[in-house]
């Protein structure tokens, strides 16, 4: 199944190798924060990503999501913090 093209973005950003905040996932793709958590949150179900309990949220990208992350469809979406 193809992912969105939210979740494609939050892939992307999480690819960077550094767990992120709903907010800082936020900002680095430019979708709202809500959008940014639910895709994030789909990607955790999905088993693309992985989450922390605390407050705030941690996402980290799992070994899965990385794969997914280097092929061909999503390369596109790998962001740097510019």
């Amino acid at each position: 199944m193809a992912l969105s093209r939210s979740q494609a973005m939050v892939l992307g950003a999480l690819a960077q190798d550094q767990p992120l905040t709903t907010q800082e996932l936020s900002i680095w793709t430019g979708l709202a924060p809500t959008t940014a958590r639910a895709a994030a949150t789909s990607l955790t179900q999905d088993g693309w990503a992985s989450s922390t309990d605390g407050v705030p949220t941690y996402w980290r990208i799992t070994d899965c999501g990385r794969r997914l992350a280097a092929t061909r469809p999503y390369r596109a979406f790998r962001t740097t913090n510019a």
